[in-house]
């Protein structure tokens, strides 16, 4: 089984390489079209040190490895944390578990039409990190 696995995704890596091309014969966007013009941009470095000094991206950046390191924390000691207080709970860990990743899908769902309609994208990440502050 996993020779076939292997044969058809080494197939699927040969047949990218042999038809596709490196980039596109136009840019996507406005915004890879600066990029492909600007030579600066091309230094990984100094980009990188561009971006540590934008506010906004740290405070992004904080913000959400806040609220993904908590949520991993939890995940990965929920059971631990069930069992101390509740002897023999496997299932019901298991359950919170799956209620944990299912409420997370649909608010995620719901936050991308929110975010479609309205593109009130600061507000909306207030509400939904009072909301897990709040219930979290």
């Amino acid at each position: 089984m996993f020779y076939i696995v292997a044969a058809v995704t080494t197939a699927v890596v040969v047949l990218t390489f042999v038809f596709f091309r490196e980039s596109p014969p136009t840019p996507p966007s406005r915004a890879q079209a600066a990029v492909i013009d600007d030579t600066n941009v091309r230094d990984f470095k100094g980009s990188i040190l561009r971006l540590l000094k934008n506010q906004g991206y740290v405070l992004l950046l904080i913000s959400y490895g806040m609220n993904i390191g908590v949520y991993y924390a939890l995940s990965t000691m929920l059971n631990q944390i069930i069992l101390s207080y509740f002897v023999g709970a496997e299932e019901d860990a298991g359950r919170i578990g799956l209620t944990v990743v299912v409420a997370g899908m649909v608010g995620s769902a719901l936050a991308g039409i929110v975010l479609d309609k309205t593109h009130w994208f600061k507000g909306l990440i207030w509400v939904v990190y009072f909301i897990g502050g709040l219930f979290g």
